[in-house]
């Protein structure tokens, strides 16, 4: 295979990805923007085995005109449950300098379980078991209640994983075609 053949098929590849996603993108645009009350009661005239009832929060009323997306947001807005109000009340009384050191602490502690799993369970070299311990740990970090409230931690740390994965990549490519 020549290199134009690789670019031809690296951009075909592209294309394909970007259509997919655009797609994804606008047929999810045009369900959330569908009024909630009608398409929950169309689903159970017509006996479908999955509802929107489930998207419909607590003491809430949902008048004729509401979309998907409004009732979605509307579920998700505030964080439920104790354990999540327990350490929001927590964290709130946690100078910011001590929350950021716990929020790094318990990043890099799920990074460094996942690394000594991937070292003593697999043959994977030291770069490549970095790299993915730091992709689950974000993951699991991501999806784990934390001392700083909002997703801007949990973002970062995810951008910082996939930044190290693609960098490892392109330096192992790059090497590649040097020698």
């Amino acid at each position: 295979m020549t290199f134009r053949d690789k670019v031809l098929l690296s951009v075909v590849s592209l294309l394909c990805f970007l259509i997919i996603l655009g797609t994804v993108y606008f047929t999810g645009q045009k369900i959330f923007s569908m009024p909630f009350r009608s398409t929950n009661d169309a689903l159970h005239k017509e006996g479908a085995p999955i509802t929107l009832d489930s998207l419909i929060p607590g003491g809430i009323h949902i008048d004729e005109k509401m979309t998907i997306g409004q009732v979605v947001r509307m579920r998700f807005a505030e964080p439920t449950g104790r354990f999540n109000l327990f350490i929001q009340r927590i964290s709130e009384s946690i100078p910011l300098k001590y929350r950021f050191l716990g929020t790094m602490v318990l990043y890099v502690f799920w990074t460094f379980l996942f690394l000594i799993f991937l070292r003593i369970f697999t043959w994977i070299g030291y770069v490549v078991a970095l790299g993915i311990s730091f992709l689950a740990g974000a993951l699991v970090y991501f999806f784990m209640p934390d001392f700083i409230l909002g997703k801007v931690d949990d973002v970062v740390f995810l951008g910082w994983a996939i930044t190290f994965a693609v960098a490892c990549w392109w330096f192992s490519k790059r090497r590649k075609f040097k020698y």
